[in-house]
């Protein structure tokens, strides 16, 4: 194999990769590579896996030599990223030795023959659903900061992704907080498709996804995946049954506050100051014209803010971990927030716009 390449094409196409493949040590030593192919059409294919999750991209090149080597994807990452800026030149000699050239720098390393390693599944055209990219972007970063991160609880590793009709649904929990959004679709669904989606696939995802453009998704059994124009993702999904969300959503509101985001975000991150782990919760109280937010730890001391709010119903006091709040409010783009609340030992209810919604389990106050 002998090409020419741009530094920040190749550089920018390799990073879609680096992590899957160079993430941790595996056991099958060419898991850690990047696999590097020229196609007939002047492009090169690169590709990575993990065996759980898989990207395939392609770039244009100038091909010498047609061919194909697997190189250690961390080690090529860091060396393609200290080149000098223009053309690189890659070549692959016997025992699949790979030349890197840049100006005056030169480099060699020792690849791998690409024969044992694995293919990833084709993208196929059945069941397909094709969305904009802004949509599956902004409702992943909305849901999967609730996923939980604990192993013994397998089945809430990821975001469960519900095709129902003519609407696609996101739902995250740890449980201890829940998160939902959920977007109507052009087409109508023939069936009824949840897969539920693990934290890794999400996170390679998003640094994939745009603002604008389309996104295609293929599901087939335990397999999704997500094809864009020159560049396709692959994941395995998380077997089992998701929890049945829709029953932990309150129906019933006593109480009910509109509060300004921003306002709300800074005044929980400064009372949040004050807790402790032996007092980790912030104290609420929704009483008319605005909320008193504020923490009180024994050997530490005291914080106390307030802030408008539009409150309706009931007045209520009420303990909350600050985090959920401000891990959902740093991703939350409203103006404006709707509380729902009945008791303080119910779980609370906040209300986004389009029909977002995250509910949130009380802690009790000391």
């Amino acid at each position: 194999m002998d090409i020419r390449i741009p530094k920040n094409e190749l550089l920018k196409k390799i990073g879609l990769g680096v992590s899957i493949a160079g993430g941790k040590p595996s056991t099958l030593p060419i898991l850690n590579n990047l696999l590097l192919e020229t196609q007939k059409d002047g492009m090169l294919k690169i590709v990575a896996t993990d065996m759980e999750v898989g990207v395939s991209t392609l770039l244009p090149v100038e091909i010498g030599q047609q061919g194909s080597v697997t190189v250690p994807a961390r080690k090529f990452h860091d060396i393609v990223k200290e080149l000098p800026e223009g053309e690189i030149s890659l070549s692959v000699t016997k025992n699949n030795t790979v030349n890197i050239k840049s100006g005056k720098s030169f480099f060699k390393i020792m690849g791998l023959d690409k024969e044992d390693f694995p293919k990833l599944p084709d993208p196929s055209p059945e069941q397909e659903v094709e969305l904009e990219q802004s949509i599956l972007k902004e409702s992943l970063i909305l849901t999967s900061f609730a996923i939980s991160h604990d192993e013994t609880r397998y089945v809430l590793n990821g975001v469960l992704v519900s095709l129902q009709e003519n609407q696609i649904r996101f739902i995250a929990t740890d449980g201890r907080r829940l998160a939902f959004y959920k977007k109507d679709l052009k087409e109508k669904i023939g069936k009824k498709i949840d897969m539920i989606i693990p934290s890794k696939t999400i996170h390679e995802l998003l640094k994939l996804l745009e603002w604008e453009g389309k996104v295609k998704i293929s599901h087939s059994q335990n397999k999704v995946i997500f094809k864009f124009q020159d560049t396709y993702l692959t994941s395995s999904l998380i077997e089992g049954n998701f929890p049945n969300y829709e029953q932990v959503i309150p129906k019933e509101e006593k109480t009910t506050a509109v509060v300004h985001c921003e306002e709300f975000l800074q005044a929980v991150r400064r009372v949040a100051l004050l807790t402790s782990i032996e007092s980790p919760a912030v104290k609420f109280d929704f009483i008319k014209g605005k909320v008193l937010i504020s923490a009180k730890s024994p050997n530490m001391g005291e914080a106390r803010e307030e802030i408008p709010a539009e409150v309706s119903g009931q007045e209520v006091t009420i303990g909350f971990n600050p985090n959920y709040f401000i891990d959902l409010l740093k991703n939350l783009t409203d103006e404006s927030i709707t509380f729902a609340l009945t008791e303080p030992d119910k779980p609370g209810l906040v209300k986004g716009r389009n029909g977002y919604l995250y509910v949130i389990m009380p802690m009790q106050l000391s």
